[in-house]
């Protein structure tokens, strides 16, 4: 095991920390967002694929957001996902006014600067297997509208084999009461894009129910939680090609996946399976592990074609898919599932998630 580290921005402010394994695999993790930039490992010819959407430098990922911003690798929070109505949020006894990203009140992604565009700290953990890096970030108060000063921190550790562990940790510096509800946002090809789609990945899910939404928001939870059998979101009774049923949604929108599926009502004590992604073409496999509730799955559907990345990859609609692990959306709205986000002064939030490769037999 090694990890090394160099430039990522030309005035040296940003930090590129790279693991490396015995049998090759590269995890590529920048101090800007805590972003995952590259994830390189060998796939059933002994190819090496990075299969990661993202950009080499930091000056490249702030062209790209003149663009668009799909959030490519991104520490995500104080709180993923969507908040509505986002100008009536009621925490620590105050009510918020949290920063209008998408149409019709609705807070995206822990606002206009989150936590993915912010600079973390970053100290090597350990060297050996597993080795490990935190980045750290301390968000103030009243930072995008959020109460309480808040200490954050993510660890991505890489094993001998070829498992990718991040572990979140949070804690109340200064204030009565906050929310956090974090996630990672990296977007996944297993073909390394030599498929410029996902539309030939083959999908697995533990998750037997989804977050239905509202009518006149089609992102946004309304709390009930609907069975996926019978639907073209059941990964459960049999693994799902997303090409099949990709083109099926309304495409002005939704066009496609884009779904919170629910693997347990709560936190769990240890981590559990809760998906599973792989490519015939590589042979690679990915499974999904975590302790966490929810997971999000998000086909990529809004990627603008003018993006080129890394190795001059052109990216567009479904070049990838991200799986992001989390608590339940728009929690601080939903009585039943509020407590889970909300955190007090001696709270410890804790989330594990588990990004494990391998080659199918």
């Amino acid at each position: 095991m090694a990890v090394t580290k160099q430039a990522f921005s030309k005035d040296e402010k940003y930090t590129l920390y790279k693991l490396t394994n015995a049998s090759g695999t590269e995890l590529h993790v920048t101090t800007f967002g805590a972003r995952l930039v590259r994830f390189i490992i060998k796939d059933k010819t002994d190819t090496a694929r990075d299969v990661v959407a993202g950009f080499e430098s930091y000056e490249k990922w702030i062209e790209s957001l003149a663009i668009d911003d799909p959030y490519f690798g991104a520490t995500v929070g104080r709180v993923a996902g969507r908040i509505y109505p986002c100008d009536d949020v009621t925490v620590a006894n105050q009510k918020l006014s949290l920063p209008e990203i998408q149409p019709n009140k609705v807070c995206l992604h822990g606002g206009k600067i989150g936590f993915d565009k912010k600079l973390f700290s970053a100290e090597v953990l350990s060297e050996s297997s597993p080795s490990s890096v935190r980045f750290t970030y301390v968000s103030p108060d009243g930072e995008e509208g959020f109460p309480g000063e808040v200490e954050f921190s993510v660890t991505y550790s890489l094993s001998e084999d070829n498992a990718m562990t991040l572990t979140y940790g949070g804690r109340l510096l200064d204030g009565t009461e906050t929310i956090l509800n974090p996630t990672n946002h990296t977007y996944w090809n297993l073909t390394g894009f030599e498929e410029p789609t996902i539309h030939n990945h083959m999908c697995s899910l533990t998750a037997d129910r989804y977050m239905a939404t509202r009518p006149d928001h089609i992102m946004v939870p309304t709390g009930e939680c609907a069975p996926v059998k019978g639907t073209n979101l059941d990964f459960v009774t049999a693994p799902r090609r997303f090409g099949d049923d990709i083109e099926t949604f309304d495409k002005d929108t939704l066009r496609g996946y884009d779904h919170v599926f629910v693997a347990s009502d709560k936190p769990t004590e240890s981590v559990h399976e809760v998906a599973r992604l792989w490519s015939d073409k590589t042979g690679l496999q990915m499974t999904v592990l975590t302790d966490q509730p929810c997971v999000v799955v998000y086909t990529g559907n809004w990627i603008s074609d003018k993006l080129i990345g890394k190795d001059g990859v052109k990216y567009g609609n479904y070049a990838a898919v991200a799986l992001e692990t989390q608590r339940f959306t728009n929690a601080v709205n939903l009585p039943q599932f509020r407590d889970q986000v909300v955190l007090h002064p001696g709270d410890n939030f804790t989330h594990t998630a588990t990004y494990k490769f391998n080659l199918l037999a």
